[in-house]
């Protein structure tokens, strides 16, 4: 499942969306109560197991869990449209998902962060989970996916 990670070096954003990914992964093996997981990471998750250098953005892990408890697969049309024929996205392993899952999300609810910030934030929230082969498919369907929801900003 997930690595052993320790204490989270980054942003008050960066440890909430690592602490996001892991909160929507519970959220898909224990789908009778997703609140509650929301409610478990506010109240003793971060303390105990989510540690990092600094305090979490609270209200942006909330606005990102919270979205998902009530609409976990929404997004998994979009992410199927962007997997091999051979593909299915219930082949992907969940973590996957939920790292696809939160970047999606933020792409969509949170225009004011650029879309490489997103791409590169959830690539290393990654790192922290899975294997070079996973990550680099993470890579791919962001990129394609990003496209699809963002326009690419023209250079003159």
């Amino acid at each position: 499942m997930f690595k052993e990670i320790g204490k989270i070096r980054g942003s008050a954003r960066h440890l909430s969306r690592n602490a996001a990914v892991q909160a929507v992964y519970q959220m898909e093996q224990n789908p009778d109560d997703r609140q509650d997981v929301v409610r478990q990471f506010l109240q003793s998750r971060f303390i105990e197991d989510i540690k990092g250098t600094i305090e979490p953005d609270l209200k942006f892990f909330t606005a990102i869990t919270q979205f998902l408890a009530d609409n976990l697969s929404v997004f998994d049309g979009l992410i199927s449209e962007h997997l091999k024929e051979q593909w299915k996205i219930e082949r992907l392993p969940s973590v996957s998902r939920s790292v696809l899952r939160c970047a999606i999300y933020e792409l969509y609810h949170e225009s004011a962060v650029p879309t490489l910030v997103v791409i590169n934030e959830y690539i290393e929230v990654s790192k922290g989970f899975l294997d070079k082969k996973d990550i680099s498919f993470i890579h791919s369907i962001l990129d394609q996916i990003s496209t699809k929801i963002r326009k690419p900003a023209i250079s003159n």
